[in-house]
């Protein structure tokens, strides 16, 4: 779960460049600067102290580059495993970004995942009051007390989105997808392909899952080949891709797309794609490619018995 919650901590910070940094403090840019390498690099404790340095050189009143900085340090605490501090960190910046829903998502998730429900329900509810619309916001909140075992308290979130109204291609897909997620096939099928017919090429990802769960793995293909193409492509859409060609005895082909998806830039289902990979090199009998791959994925994921078990066989063959 705290993987997870990284992904948005990281991804939703502010880019401060977006404003131009002519006004600023050099030396506070410098150092912010230095502290995301260090956050990048994992060199947490030490991009906490760049960042408390540059805050330091600030000008005495709160400014963008404040807020980014805040928000960078607020996800280096939270990687460096410092919750508490971190939860601070967005406090301080709900009180200079309150109409800015992601403190309060954020804070929010990280009293979820300490077991703090309900301080975590105020923030996710302060988080949808702000951006009410934000249906992308009400399946993140799902996502993220589902997996922790608050699926009851998911569900409400996901229930509250389908009541906005919203007749644009877009809530028609984000509708599709929460439908998707509640288990309501022809309404999720009804919202998705209406909003294929405008155009919305992420719609075609989720549809296709519907037609390959209920096995109809040609109409499947043909709407992810279709949306592999565009430009929006992503590595969940290249997996499945890769799972309906395995399903379909195409082991070639079935690898070619697990290894496409391991190419891009942003990759949220690393540890599906390996495993993709280890499986189709496998049905390839190409068994010394496969236990180096698998070798690696155990390093990374060491909780992962099943494929532990994996590498035992495959360092036998």
């Amino acid at each position: 779960m705290r993987k997870r919650i990284i992904i948005f901590l990281l991804t939703l910070t502010l880019s401060v460049s977006a404003v131009g940094c002519g006004k600023y403090n050099q030396s506070e840019i410098e150092l912010r600067d230095k502290g995301v390498a260090a956050l990048d690099s994992g060199d947490y404790d030490n991009a906490i102290d760049l960042f408390n340095q540059a805050l330091g050189k600030s000008i005495g009143k709160v400014t963008d580059l404040e807020i980014d900085i805040n928000y960078y340090k607020a996800a280096a605490q939270f990687k460096a495993g410092y919750f508490k501090e971190a939860a601070k960190t967005y406090s301080y910046l709900i009180r200079y970004d309150k109409d800015n829903y992601e403190a309060y998502f954020l804070r929010g998730s990280i009293y979820a995942d300490e077991g703090e429900i309900g301080e975590a329900i105020s923030d996710y509810d302060s988080a949808v009051a702000i951006d009410e619309k934000n249906y992308l916001l009400y399946i993140q909140i799902y996502d993220n007390l589902n997996a922790l075992g608050y699926t009851d308290q998911g569900l409400v979130y996901l229930n509250d989105a389908l009541k906005v109204s919203d007749k644009s291609a877009n809530g028609k897909y984000y509708k599709g997808r929460i439908y998707y997620l509640l288990g309501q096939t022809e309404e999720a099928t009804s919202n998705l392909q209406a909003a294929v017919d405008k155009d919305i090429i992420e719609a075609k990802l989720y549809l296709a899952k519907i037609y390959q769960d209920a096995g109809d793995f040609e109409k499947a293909q043909a709407l992810l080949e279709e949306y592999a193409e565009s430009d929006e492509v992503t590595s969940d859409a290249l997996a499945t891709l890769g799972d309906i060609e395995m399903a379909s005895g195409n082991y070639e082909s079935a690898l070619g797309y697990y290894q496409a998806g391991l190419t891009l830039d942003s990759i949220d289902n690393m540890p599906s794609l390996m495993k993709g990979q280890v499986a189709a090199l496998e049905k390839l009998d190409r068994y010394a490619e496969a236990k180096d791959i698998l070798t690696q994925y155990v390093e990374n994921y060491p909780d992962d018995e099943a494929a532990a078990k994996e590498l035992i066989f495959l360092q036998t063959r």
